[in-house]
């Protein structure tokens, strides 16, 4: 049962890597480094987010899933991670007040994956 669940998943990621790799293909001869450029890769990679966001809520739901105590820390902090990255996003789209500090921790915690 879980290699099919491993399987399931590994399919669902291999999908979206490949309609990704087929957008980016489409997109790739337009790009000439514009600012409209840069607007539609933040839109773009926002809509990623999204999409993956949508996809955790399924997940929890199509599966009896136990999470020993180590790794629903991890998920709640990436998800805490998540959110001040999307307040960032919205404050500056929204030329609101940025909150230094929270995405002064949020750049020190992503660290290496950014």
């Amino acid at each position: 049962m879980i290699e099919r669940r491993q399987t399931e998943y590994d399919s669902e990621r291999e999908h979206d890597e490949a309609l990704r790799r087929e957008r980016d293909d489409i997109a790739a001869p337009a790009r000439a480094g514009t600012r409209a450029d840069a607007s539609m890769d933040l839109f773009n990679a926002m809509a990623e987010i999204r999409m993956a966001a949508s996809r955790a809520p399924a997940l929890l739901h199509k599966q009896q899933i136990a999470f020993t105590a180590d790794r629903a820390q991890a998920i709640a902090e990436l998800c805490d991670g998540t959110e001040a990255a999307i307040a960032a996003v919205r404050d500056l789209a929204t030329g609101s007040n940025l909150d230094d500090a929270a995405l002064a921790a949020f750049l020190d915690e992503s660290g290496g994956l950014l």
